[in-house]
């Protein structure tokens, strides 16, 4: 399934998520640890829809591709698909894609002694501070993040 481009700019591709073509993908009803291994049922228990799975409101949920390394700690990679949900109120410490003077960011959102602030998650960036001089918008809430497990091509 290719995701249907919304909007894009240097710094950020928009995509709108189709219900209607996410299939059901097998998946095993017990839990697999990921520590030692363990026997595992040879059959499948259920299909796990992706859209179900991964929006809570359809209407309001997006995804947009993270680009740069300025939330490494918080793994969130450089080309990683971010699932963006706008009807979602922030809350201290979220993972916010916010408008920052025109300008689209992946950030923490945090306040801290009645100050707000968007927080990197690597130290080579210093925080951003939110004042009355600044034109802030919080345009939605990171829900999950999707990024491949390895580094190997198809």
């Amino acid at each position: 399934m290719k995701p249907k481009l919304i909007n894009s700019n240097n710094k950020l591709a928009f995509y709108a998520l189709d219900n209607s073509k996410l299939d059901g993908i097998p998946m095993f009803g017990d839990a697999v640890p990921a520590g030692p291994t363990s026997p595992t049922q040879d059959y499948l228990d259920m299909d796990l829809n992706l859209h179900d799975f991964l929006v809570q409101n359809p209407e309001d949920t997006f995804c947009v591709r993270a680009i740069g390394d300025s939330m490494i700690d918080a793994n969130i990679q450089s080309g990683d698909v971010m699932v963006v949900d706008k009807a979602l109120e922030p809350k201290n410490n979220d993972i916010v894609l916010a408008v920052l003077d025109g300008e689209f960011t992946v950030k923490h959102i945090r306040k801290s002694e009645g100050e707000l602030y968007l927080m990197p998650a690597n130290n080579n960036y210093q925080p951003l501070k939110i004042t009355s001089e600044v034109d802030f918008k919080v345009y939605g809430v990171v829900t999950f993040v999707i990024q491949k497990a390895n580094t190997r091509t198809q």
